[in-house]
């Protein structure tokens, strides 16, 4: 886990990774930030924690950072542990399931995409970039295997340095095991209502209900399964528990 940002959202990765049903894991953390996390870090076990602080990780690329705390983990496989996304207590096993089935590489198709804003603080929907989320990346652990230091894109470029033979997407159905949410500013808005037009079919039928004067709830992907409603409230529980949501009183 690459961190330094919000304390807020830092805690409640940390809180996940606590969570996690899968049990042979240790957190790597890669702090740029001008904080000391070690108060966020003092429940995990010594022997299951690395922490890896230095003031000159501060404006270093999000490549590098990821490559300092590949090169210090020591288990077989590695999972990329966003800091501000909420995670499910089942996403390292699921993930896992592909790498067992020979995926050497996987990530997940899309998440859970939530904005705190009151008229949508209770209405996240299924987002699918066109990429997949690349920032949900799980890989075998191979020396070989390093983030470019110096690019826009540093997960894809990573992927793309692995034969596509090997390489995986989660089931688009599993969106639920992350769920990343936004503030409810107005740059946080348009890129909620962005997402809903990743496609020419979620095009299409964004035009189709505003021509027949429907709400845009009735979009499909606005249609979360019983998981992922289950997830969400979860994720909507956790969060607000540590003050990451704003727009419920």
């Amino acid at each position: 886990m690459v961190a330094g940002g919000n304390p807020a959202h830092t805690a409640r990765a940390i809180l996940c990774y606590q969570q996690q049903s899968w049990e042979n894991r240790e957190l790597v953390v890669v702090d740029y930030g001008s904080r000391d996390l070690t108060p966020l870090l003092e429940d995990i076990p010594a022997d299951e924690l690395l922490y890896l602080r230095n003031d000159k990780f501060e404006g270093n690329p999000v490549g590098l950072l990821k490559n300092l705390g590949i090169d210090a983990a020591r288990g077989d496989y590695i999972i990329h542990w966003h800091e501000s996304d909420w995670h499910h207590p089942d996403r390292i096993r699921r993930q896992m399931r592909l790498i067992e089935e020979g995926a050497a590489i996987n990530w997940l198709s899309g998440t859970l995409l939530h904005l705190d804003h009151p008229e949508m603080v209770h209405h996240p929907y299924v987002d699918l970039p066109k990429s997949g989320y690349t920032a949900s990346l799980m890989h075998v652990n191979d020396n070989m295997k390093r983030y470019p230091e110096k690019h826009r894109h540093p997960d894809r470029a990573f992927i793309s340095t692995w034969e596509m033979s090997v390489a995986r997407k989660v089931d688009p159905g599993a969106s639920w095991l992350i769920v990343r949410g936004l503030g409810g500013g107005n740059r946080d808005r348009k890129r909620f209502l962005s997402g809903l037009r990743n496609s020419s079919s979620d095009i299409a039928r964004l035009a189709w209900l505003r021509l027949r004067g429907r709400d845009r709830l009735e979009h499909p992907r606005f249609h979360l399964t019983s998981k992922a409603r289950e997830s969400f409230q979860l994720y909507l529980k956790e969060s607000r528990a540590l003050g990451l949501i704003t727009a419920i009183s």
